[in-house]
């Protein structure tokens, strides 16, 4: 009987002109999900924003089985300290893109905030979602500001690096122990495919100190170790926005180090150990400081914190 009344009632509402459809709504992942109208996608799913930065991620609207209809764009964040805009809200055609730019303010704390886009077509009822992630990370102190900070072998605070020719340099000139020392800090590619490198530089006597790289975040997603005066593979895959907890320990009379790394939520694992230190690193008893540098892509960053020489 209740089956009937329903059917009735449905044919009356259509014989009236009037047909209630319910709004459909399609969670998609970063790497896009789709329905009968348009597909949504965003590219990268995960960046690195210092406190008082931004950065941008390209969302796609992409046509299914020939759509052509109008979409609108929309952006919500789970911390109010993060803001979001697009370049261009709306997508008509049924295909297009626009890039979202997200701030983070200038009290932001470290964290991860996930961003939802929303990609409605009004005219037919119908909404997908999208999540990307942003790390954010406390305000970064520059290179200069820690140079001039009293020399000391351990810098809180993280040092972003965009891509250039030379390497940054964070100065803590200091005599090692005999016996050799271990290093800690924290390192987050912004992209999964860098050439970024970290390590040591000889002492501040050095007429042109050199950075003596230790650990290579390779453009084939892998992360890279020296061996000697080589780099070898760990056959340990990195990710754009995941921060690394890394632990170097070197063993001086030995001329060897080394490596160990943590990612989140898990338990450290090594990278590699009793590895050959670099050639000219062999006999140091004092080290400059510490130094990285980013060659590639144009728009990557390494945020290294924390680091601590002990």
């Amino acid at each position: 009987m209740r089956k009937l009344a329903l059917l009735v009632a449905s044919l009356l509402m259509i014989a009236n002109g009037c047909v209630i459809s319910p709004r459909r709504t399609v969670s998609g992942t970063g790497g896009g999900g789709s329905n009968s109208e348009f597909s949504l996608s965003a590219n990268p799913t995960s960046q690195v924003i210092t406190a008082g930065g931004s950065a941008t991620f390209a969302i796609s609207v992409t046509a299914v089985n020939g759509f052509t209809g109008t979409v609108s764009l929309n952006a919500s964040s789970s911390n109010t300290n993060i803001t979001t805009s697009f370049d261009n809200t709306t997508i008509t055609g049924g295909s297009g893109s626009a890039t979202l730019t997200v701030s983070a303010a200038n009290t932001s704390t470290s964290g991860n905030v996930t961003i939802t886009i929303t990609a409605s077509d009004t005219a037919n009822n119908i909404s997908q979602n999208v999540s990307v992630n942003a790390s954010v990370q406390s305000a970064a102190s520059t290179v200069s500001s820690m140079n001039a900070i009293e020399p000391v072998a351990s810098q809180p605070g993280c040092v972003s690096t965009p891509p250039t020719s030379n390497a940054q340099r964070v100065s803590f000139p200091t005599s090692l122990a005999t016996t050799g020392f271990t290093a800690t800090f924290s390192a987050t590619p912004s992209s999964s495919a860098m050439d970024a490198a970290l390590g040591f530089f000889a002492p501040a006597s050095s007429t042109h100190p050199t950075l003596s790289s230790l650990i290579n975040f390779s453009p084939d997603g892998v992360i890279r170790v020296r061996n000697g005066d080589s780099f070898v593979s760990s056959a340990i895959s990195y990710a754009a926005g995941e921060t690394l907890q890394f632990r170097l320990v070197e063993n001086l009379p030995a001329t060897t180090y080394s490596l160990f790394v943590t990612f989140p939520g898990a338990a450290e694992v090594s990278l590699a150990t009793n590895l050959q230190v670099s050639s000219d690193q062999r006999g140091a008893t004092t080290l400059g400081g510490w130094g990285q540098l980013v060659n590639a892509p144009d728009d990557a960053t390494l945020s290294v914190c924390n680091f601590s020489l002990q």
